[in-house]
């Protein structure tokens, strides 16, 4: 049951009287007008019989419970009243139908809604039993949740509060704006010595060490601004000794206003003196560790590691806490039987230094290594010497080998800056030692073409000390291009600091060409092999179709009558048979002649411009016809290093079919730009024809024999023709259209030479 002693609660109380009104008011005081206050009302009015069943239920136990009068009437009101509260209230209506008092304020009670959550209320219970109209207890209730919950959460607080203030083991007290010590826990005798009759009237600022008042002071003021803030602080305890605190301040914000500061305060002093000791001495083991460049480390009489530096720990790829403590020979095998262990053993007998190098297999490694006795065993430093060592031997080789091999040799100081080279390497680059003496190898051998991220890279490799190898276009002094195989290796001291680069520099040229004429061989034979394929399929399907018609209509006209109209219909269809196959014949030499010709020796200096005004001249009566014009955007000095009979059909066909598939929508437009890029040239022929849908045809574009228009006669040998003439001269063709929108096919003429 809840404690009601902290509850105070005014309840107001509804009875049925007679209500006066003044005459003016001129309202008639009939049962409706009672009867629509009290089921419109906003309190809770409900009539209960002598066994504690509803008999009544106002209209408003909708609004505030959720039920519909209907549902509670002959129902018990305990029902749905708290099993914890029961008992008071059963209790108290006993009170009113069996004792002398008529009208009873309940103590605050749960009641269960209809969504099954509790509310509280609070209820002025009336007896009319003897009321002939009422007969029964009239209950007039209000919901208090909120109040209620209100109080609860007080008195939590209330609760946690003191929990956290006087049952704190750490040094808690309150501070008011001015720093006066308000109040304070029992812990403050333990921690700072101090009673509470100590504090009052007393500044906080009265117990501080000076050395620590700016600090606490500026804490203060943090709070004070409504800033939560945690710091270090030292007081002085009531016998004159010091003690650390680790203190924190709240500010205790009400309405905005800071009203006062609380405080919460733990002993550090036993962990700050402990911290304090502990970190010199580590400092100091850890400064002489760390300065020594080598690796170190210590065993002790049971050959278990007992100290170590970061640099071992490094080495090994292992922790020192997970090193320390461990057998030195159980943690790795591999040193058993070695002079490492021997030297170990007699170093710890003899109490004598030793140095030495060795050889580890294991590891691949070699290091110089340097032991020394101590009171508690022997300590061990080391240096990896495997790199240096290596790299005098390279130095050793190369030394001997650099003058003497074919290949250039570059060394280089740690900024890349060339020191020397050897006489190979002027001979193939045609650069002396005095002319690059100080330069960048990259700064006169490098293409211009390479990406400035790829050389970054690769400074960046060697700057970190990785040998590398890469094939990399260069000039040579006279500005001829050569590809090299570049081997980069770093030189390093003993210390593993880049001293040198040495490049080796061989001339791959020959090798690279024959590489790239093979790869061009092979993607010749393969288009050749394509268009052998295709070529067979032509003289074995475009032939048999005519020759077969022939036959058939040569074995038909010998039975027919020389005299009769079928015979006469008959050669005439053989003479058409005769002139298809002439036709296919006449293709079939074309495709031929383009691929037996002398390409190299057919090629000349063509002028695009002049033979582009051929073509047009040629078409001129086509163009008359159709309506159409060409404009020609193009420059007297494009020249092409090309066959010209080529360049003339290639231009013919195009032209053509842009005439012969003109749009029946709009005037004929060609137009014939040239761009020059480089060492080629860029023709675009460009039409505003009936167009194509490349989705459908692209796939079938250029072979023999396909035919993208209905109407106009072809015979789909064009774009054919014009393909194999655009690879004969080293070109390509690229092709974009929409239907109904125009062609334009772009040509790349890579051999191309330029008018002075």
């Amino acid at each position: 049951m809840p404690d009601y002693n902290y509850i105070q609660e005014v309840n107001t109380q509804y009875t049925f009287m007679k209500v006066n009104f003044t005459p003016s008011e001129e309202l008639t005081l009939t049962p409706d007008f009672y009867s629509s206050i009290v089921r419109h009302g906003s309190e809770l009015i409900t009539v209960l019989n002598g066994e504690g069943n509803y008999k009544y239920v106002s209209d408003s136990i909708s609004t505030e419970m959720g039920y519909m009068p209907e549902d509670l009437l002959g129902t018990p009101v305990l029902d749905l009243v708290h099993p914890e509260d029961r008992p008071t209230l059963r209790g108290e209506l006993f009170k009113l139908l069996y004792g002398a008092e008529k009208q009873i304020s309940l103590p605050p009670f749960r009641y269960k809604a209809k969504n099954g959550k509790w509310h509280w209320l609070s209820c002025v219970s009336t007896s009319m039993l003897d009321n002939p109209h009422v007969r029964g207890i009239v209950t007039n209730s209000r919901d208090i949740t909120s109040k209620m919950e209100a109080l609860r959460q007080k008195r939590e607080s209330q609760a946690y509060y003191k929990a956290l203030f006087f049952n704190n083991p750490d040094l808690v007290f309150t501070l008011t704006i001015n720093g006066q010590v308000e109040a304070c826990n029992d812990a403050v005798v333990a921690i700072a010595g101090y009673t509470r009759e100590d504090f009052p009237e007393s500044h906080f600022g009265d117990f501080v060490l000076p050395e620590y008042r700016v600090e606490t002071f500026e804490a203060f003021n943090k709070a004070l601004a409504g800033q939560s803030c945690t710091f270090e602080t030292c007081i002085r305890h009531h016998n004159g000794t010091k003690r650390h605190l680790s203190a924190t301040l709240v500010p205790v914000v009400l309405e905005g206003r800071v009203l006062a500061v609380q405080c919460i305060a733990k002993d550090s002093t036993n962990e700050k003196e402990a911290g304090l000791l502990v970190k010199a001495q580590a400092q100091k083991l850890h400064n002489i560790l760390e300065s020594m460049m080598e690796g170190f480390f210590a065993l002790d009489r049971a050959w278990r590691y007992s100290f170590g530096n970061t640099v071992f720990a490094n080495f090994l790829g292992r922790s020192l806490d997970d090193l320390m403590h461990r057998n030195i020979w159980e943690e790795y095998p591999y040193l058993i039987d070695t002079q490492f262990q021997q030297k170990c053993f007699e170093v710890a007998k003899t109490k004598k230094a030793s140095q030495f190098d060795e050889y580890f297999p294991k590891i691949n490694t070699i290091l110089r290594m340097t032991l020394s006795p101590f009171a508690d065993g022997i300590l061990v430093s080391f240096v990896d010497i495997t790199e240096q060592l290596a790299a005098q031997e390279e130095l050793r080789k190369l030394s001997l080998v650099a003058s003497k091999t074919t290949n250039g040799v570059i060394i280089t100081n740690n900024q890349l800056e060339i020191e020397w080279v050897n006489e190979a390497f002027s001979n193939v680059t045609g650069y002396t030692l005095e002319e690059v003496a100080g330069m960048r190898p990259s700064d006169f051998l490098a293409n211009s073409d390479i990406d400035p991220r790829e050389l970054a890279w690769v400074r960046e490799q060697l700057a970190m000390g990785v040998p590398m190898r890469k094939e990399m276009l260069s000039h040579k002094k006279n500005g001829e291009m050569i590809w090299a195989d570049v081997t980069i290796s770093p030189i390093a001291n003993d210390k593993g600091q880049i001293e040198k680069h040495v490049y080796i520099h061989t001339d791959i040229t020959e090798r690279k060409l024959d590489q790239e004429q093979l790869l061009k061989t092979t993607e010749h034979l393969y288009h050749q092999n394509q268009d052998l394929q295709q070529f067979n399929y032509i003289v074995s399907h475009n032939l048999r179709a005519p020759v077969a018609n022939l036959i058939g209509l040569s074995s038909v006209l010998q039975k027919l009558d020389p005299n009769s109209a079928r015979f006469m219909q008959g050669v005439q269809n053989l003479e058409t048979c005769a002139r298809r196959l002439d036709d296919v014949i006449s293709d079939l030499n074309k495709i031929l002649a383009v691929r037996s010709a002398n390409l190299q020796a057919a090629h000349e200096m063509v002028s695009l411009s002049e033979v582009a005004i051929e073509v047009v001249h040629s078409l001129q009566h086509l163009l008359n016809l159709s309506g159409g014009r060409v404009v020609l955007n193009l420059k007297e000095d494009d020249l092409l290093f090309a066959n010209r009979a080529y360049i003339y059909s290639i231009l013919h066909n195009l032209v053509s079919n842009a005439i012969k598939y003109k749009s029946a929508h709009c005037d004929l437009l060609i137009e014939l730009n040239s761009v020059r890029i480089k060492n080629s040239l860029q023709l675009s022929i460009k039409d505003n024809g009936s167009g194509m849908d490349l989705e459908v045809v692209k796939p079938h574009l250029f072979q023999l024999y396909k035919r993208f228009h209905s109407g106009p006669d072809g015979k789909g040998i064009g774009l054919y023709l014009v393909k194999m003439q655009m690879n004969a001269i080293g070109g390509e063709i690229e092709v974009e259209s929409k239907p109904e929108q125009g062609t334009t096919f772009t040509l790349y003429f890579k051999h191309a030479a330029y008018g002075q």
